[in-house]
């Protein structure tokens, strides 16, 4: 009876071992595909390799990262579609990407949105109920979740014109590159420039030629991708304070277990906090950088652009697309 008794025992105990380790290997490991478009050293860079360092801490290696820097797997246009479509697991995307399939995404995209860095940290801090319904909102609409924010600088206007811009009427003429997407395109437009969308890889043999006469990005991208090299001026306007939300796609957000998803959140907030912080830091450093250079820097009539720029989205309707409750929890936060 008692051979009989721990056979049956041992059966049992193997049997939950089998299921134990059915379990596990439910779990199943995920090697991510990262591309985001911007090159190691910066911000975009520096939350990508952050990243992957924390996720394969937190996960034992369970979950690990390929990085592809400066759009070597994608382009800024391809890498929207691929997230969308499952080829791509993780990218840092702007609002403007999403705006197309989420309008009311283009609200953070507009200009002046966010009076400053606190502001926006508040709106997109780990327990901002305001984020999480955005988030939500964002993964229904595109494929992908959003899991965390950072940012990389307040865009400026960085141009090959000498005379300083201190007011929209300043820039009466000039051909602004912007990105092509129709939130990015509006933007621009509500600061008076003319648009004219080229890729971001293409755009410093463009300001060289003479194609565009301008970019606006945030000073760490004006320095990694040395545009400063062929322009004259910038121009501090901060007309937005430009964040990107680390991405999932849902293929595989949908394929992780709870434990996956916490770890994948944990190592998203880290790894935009570690950008961000490195953006504050760049911005201080280059600024001198800039000056030393030869760059004209001039500060404009900050209340003039930003003026201009919220007539020009009510005149043309933009935020008739807007959700407005949203928008007002979000100005209840600064």
């Amino acid at each position: 009876m008692k051979k009989v008794v721990l056979a049956m025992v041992l059966m049992v105990a193997i049997v939950a071992f089998a299921v134990a380790t059915s379990e596990v290997e439910e779990s199943e490991s995920f090697v991510l595909t990262y591309n985001q478009l911007e090159p190691e050293e910066h911000p975009q860079g520096i939350t990508q390799v952050a990243f992957g360092e924390k996720i394969a801490e937190l996960s034992g290696g369970q979950i690990t990262t390929q990085n592809y820097f400066s759009g070597t797997l994608f382009t800024q246009e391809g890498e929207v579609s691929a997230m969308m479509s499952g080829d791509l697991d993780l990218s840092t995307l702007a609002f403007q990407d999403m705006g197309p399939y989420l309008p009311a995404a283009n609200m953070f995209a507009a200009p002046y949105i966010f009076t400053s860095y606190e502001h926006m940290e508040k709106v997109f801090a780990l327990d901002s109920q305001v984020a999480l319904d955005f988030y939500d909102m964002v993964s229904e609409a595109t494929g992908y979740t959003p899991l965390a924010a950072m940012t990389q600088g307040s865009r400026t206007i960085n141009t090959k014109w000498e005379t300083p811009i201190m007011t929209p009427a300043d820039m009466e003429g000039m051909i602004l590159r912007m990105p092509n997407a129709p939130a990015w395109i509006d933007a621009g437009r509500s600061l008076g420039g003319n648009i004219t969308p080229i890729a971001y890889s293409e755009v410093y043999t463009a300001l060289q030629t003479g194609t565009i006469e301008a970019q606006d990005n945030p000073l760490p991208g004006t320095y990694a991708m040395k545009f400063y090299e062929v322009t004259k001026q910038i121009s501090l306007t901060k007309h937005i304070i430009d964040v990107k939300l680390l991405c999932v796609t849902n293929s595989v957000w949908d394929a992780m277990n709870d434990e996956q998803k916490q770890w994948m959140r944990e190592a998203a907030v880290y790894a935009g906090a570690q950008g961000s912080a490195a953006t504050y830091k760049q911005e201080e450093d280059l600024l001198d950088f800039f000056i030393d250079y030869g760059t004209i820097i001039t500060y404009p009539d900050v209340d003039a652009f930003q003026e201009a720029s919220y007539n020009y989205y009510v005149e043309n309707g933009l935020t008739d697309e807007w959700d407005l409750d949203l928008y007002e929890r979000v100005q209840a936060l600064k």
